[in-house]
């Protein structure tokens, strides 16, 4: 097997450059007697070499000075003399250190960054199990995504000097992912600006993929999706991972096998500080917010307050956002570590909800709400609050042999919203509100009246993800479970937008809907990786996810003259097994087929009541490789996946308007081949490249899952260094693809049917900036920066958004134009 899978892996890979085999030479500079998280940081720039290690290793520790003229190895010996600590390679150019003389554990097992041995003092500190959550100070080279060598599965690893470096200050999480493989986004208002539209990974939507902060899993109670402005933004977060695979037993969260983006908070900085930064650009921008870092005894500190406010690119929109957050890393004993996080963020906006082809053709492509009070389309009565927080208490220790890591959360989100029936009407004539009595009898009919709604949608989440691992005979042991009860209390009523009055309705209700639902969500796993050599490693695991939801509507969405109680049960075991080969020490390949499940959301028991639509299923088959060395990184692979009792969404017509609800379609099959890659032309100037093909069809049909672009592709030229320039030019191809892939026919019956075609575009993105550590007004350094989005200005539609309510017009989105921010920061 080892060597069919071998075999095939070198098929994908090709032939690789003889440059990149080449040996590492001497160092010429010397490095000096330094604290020696400084002195790792400057062999790492010097060499290229990746060291991977906690903070809390080398806390306090100094290393010796290293002459000029000795090869890397003998260099990072004499750095760590006298420290008690040593080094390994676990690639080519990665070196992970241990204490001195710990007993020396496969070189498969090491190899993994998820199970690198414990390396401060006998007893060790206990890594965070949680994916995503390696410490490294990395080359110089800059990519926005590079695959890791210990993968899988298909995964791209974003570092947080891209994150940093190349966006603009305050984006959104969807803005950092954009540039990877398979990655789709729809961000009409601007880069970190408004909510985004749309995230695609292979096709998949979003609430079909996974997203975990610091490996907590979340995400909207009512249909799993996710409002990217309102949680976290590139100041707080310190890497991200894009796993495009259900994982192993040990990847926990509700709809994995559409992947998972894995977020990790960005932790304190080793040198104390407090940081100002600003934002000015365009559609009247502005940002400014402040960052500190600090250690107060065995307690590190990070904290940042924001604040923004922009019109964004959409007229009309009138963004505002404001957050803070804070993160402590304590350290309660040498085989014990304590994590605090609270994040909280509150945004205000004006809500758009696309445009025609016809009002872009007549108003440009910023239409988004206008400024009559006499139409629908008036920004004043379409307004948006979005509130939400993110607490957390994480333990992680030593229990004997095993490492414990848990984690307890509480997570809420508050959408409240007052819109007219459509927000895209510009006609007056389609006005209209009727006036209902506590009976249901019709009072009156105010004829030129704006027709509106009011809603709030509330729901708060607390869990537990409780994860243990230890060696165990040949390999290492993962068990744990992820607990979790989501409540959630949502209603809307019909409002007399001219007046401010609600104006009751047909059934004597004032609310269209009053309801509250809860799920609960249990997922115990097990994972064993077995090393059955050095080199080959054999990972099955089982997971088992049981969901149960509840809802409890004094006043119904299908029908508000009843009530709605209602509750359904779902249960999965979900097993895998992947296999992991390490070809050489700079060349891995990975073979991977594992189950998926996803409960239907709240939303298909609100919606169709007792009739209950299964789970969706999936079985996932991949292989792929992954190369790395200091001069490239490459990975490639091909993934099958068939997917069973797909749930489609589509529009109804109802007495309240169309409103969504979901369907059965069947099957569908998603099949692709992914490819990515960075090739170091200098130490500090690399070239940066992926290219997919995603095809997603319905069985048995033709028909093209909507939002599911068969090419993608980014190309991208970066220039990196700790001091001086450095900036980067990224483009982002999507293809073609189809807005919609259902519809109603005459005689009210779904048929699948591709529609609403979007073509082809090309976005380019650049960011030039200047850093010191010195000088500035305050002498502790500063920084200068332009990001520029959509450099060429390029117009066309990038979503589609649904029909217009009365005349049945296709509403779409479109590209944002060319912005322009200036973004500066002053170390104090």
């Amino acid at each position: 097997m080892r060597n069919t899978l071998a075999f095939s892996l070198a098929v994908l890979l090709g032939t690789l450059p003889l440059s990149v085999l080449a040996a590492q030479v001497a160092n010429e500079a010397p490095i000096a007697a330094l604290p020696l998280d400084q002195a790792l940081d400057t062999f790492a720039r010097q060499t290229g070499l990746q060291v991977v290690y906690t903070p809390d290793a080398v806390h306090a520790l100094r290393s010796t000075a290293v002459p000029a003229g000795l090869e890397p190895r003998g260099q990072l010996h004499a750095l760590l003399a006298g420290t008690g600590l040593d080094y390994r390679f676990v690639t080519a150019s990665t070196v992970t250190l241990v204490p001195a003389g710990h007993p020396d554990k496969s070189v498969a097992a090491a190899r993994r960054a998820d199970t690198l041995p414990p390396i401060d003092g006998a007893e060790g500190t206990p890594r965070d199990l949680a994916p995503v959550s390696v410490q490294a100070n990395t080359v110089d080279t800059l990519a926005p995504s590079a695959p890791p060598l210990e993968a899988t599965q298909p995964t791209s690893v974003i570092d947080e000097r891209f994150i940093r470096d190349g966006l603009r200050f305050n984006a959104n999480f969807d803005d950092i992912i954009k540039y990877s493989p398979s990655v789709t986004v729809t961000s009409p208002e601007g880069p970190g600006m408004g909510k985004n539209e749309g995230i695609s990974i292979r096709g998949f939507q979003d609430g079909q993929f996974n997203i975990t902060f610091d490996g907590i899993p979340f995400g909207d109670a009512s249909d799993l999706h996710h409002t990217t402005s309102a949680y976290f933004n590139n100041h707080v977060l310190g890497q991200a991972e894009i796993d495009r695979g259900p994982g192993g037993g040990a990847t926990l969260g509700n709809a994995t096998f559409g992947g998972t983006v894995g977020l990790r908070s960005r932790d304190p900085a080793k040198v104390d500080g407090v940081t100002l930064y600003t934002t000015a650009g365009s559609w009247n921008t502005l940002a400014g917010g402040v960052s500190a870092d600090e250690t107060i005894g065995n307690t590190r500190i990070f904290a940042d307050i924001s604040k923004e406010k922009s019109d964004t690119y959409l007229k009309g929109v009138d963004d505002e956002r404001e957050h803070a957050f804070i993160k402590t890393l304590t350290t309660l004993s040498p085989g014990t570590t304590l994590t605090f996080v609270s994040s909280y963020n509150r945004e205000h906006q004006n809500t758009v909800q696309g445009a025609t082809k016809q009002q872009i053709d007549q108003f440009g492509w910023r239409r988004g709400l206008t400024d009559d009070p006499l139409l629908q389309s008036y920004k004043g009565y379409n307004n948006a609050a979005y509130y939400s927080s993110f607490t957390y208490v994480g333990l992680v220790t030593q229990l004997g042999a095993w490492t414990m890591d848990n984690k307890a959360y509480l997570n809420t989100f508050d959408h409240w919203a007052r819109k007219t029936t459509d927000a895209t009407d510009d006609n007056p004539a389609d006005n209209g509100v009727t006036v209902y009595n506590a009976a249901g009898k019709k009072v009156s009919t105010l004829k030129h009246d704006v027709p509106g709604k009011l809603s709030d949608s509330g729901f708060h989440a607390f869990g537990d993800v409780l994860r243990f691992e230890r060696e165990l005979g040949p390999g290492q042991l993962q068990t744990g479970a992820w607990l979790e009860r989501s409540q959630d209390a949502r209603y809307q009523y019909p409002l007399d937008l001219t007046t401010g009055v609600a104006t009751g309705t047909k059934y004597g209700s004032t609310y269209n809907y009053l309801l509250r639902d809860r799920t609960d969500t249990f997922q115990p796993y097990v994972q064993y990786d077995w090393s059955i050599t050095d080199a080959l490693t054999l990972s099955p695991g089982a997971r088992y996810s049981t969901v149960t939801r509840q809802m409890s509507a004094p006043v119904s969405k299908q029908n508000a003259r009843v009530s709605q109680y209602d509750s359904a049960n779902y249960n999965a075991l979900l097993p895998s097994l992947s296999l992991h080969d390490s070809f050489s020490d700079r060349w891995a390949g990975y073979a991977q087929v594992a189950k998926g499940f996803l409960a239907p959301p709240i939303d298909v028991i609100e919606l169709s009541g007792s009739r209950k639509l299964d789970p969706e299923t999936t079985t996932n088959y991949q292989i792929g490789t992954a190369y790395a060395d200091r001069g490239l990184t490459f990975g490639a692979d091909v993934y099958y996946i068939d997917f069973r009792n797909y749930l489609a969404s589509t529009l109804v017509n109802t007495d309240v308007g169309q409103q969504p609800t979901y369907l059965n379609a069947g099957g569908a099959i998603y099949k692709g081949a992914e490819v990515e890659g960075t090739f170091a032309l200098t130490p500090a100037l690399s070239l940066y490249g992926n290219a997919t093909y995603n095809e997603a069809t319905y069985k048995h049909t033709d028909t093209r899952i909507a939002g599911t672009p068969k090419l993608t592709a980014a190309l991208g030229v970066l220039y990196s260094s700790p001091l001086g320039y450095y900036g980067s030019v990224m483009a982002k191809f999507i293809g073609a693809q189809y807005g919609s892939d259902n519809a109603t026919d005459g005689s009210g019956n779904t048929v699948f049917v591709d529609d609403h075609r979007l073509a082809a575009y090309v976005s380019t993105d650049a960011a030039l900036g200047y850093r010191s550590a010195d000088g500035g007004p305050t002498g502790k350094g500063w920084s200068v920066s332009m990001d520029v989005n959509n450099l060429f200005n390029v117009h066309k539609f990038i979503g589609y958004a649904g029909t217009q309510s009365v005349s049945g017009d296709a509403l779409y989105w479109g590209l944002p134009g060319r912005g322009v921010f200036l973004d500066l920061s002053l170390k104090l």
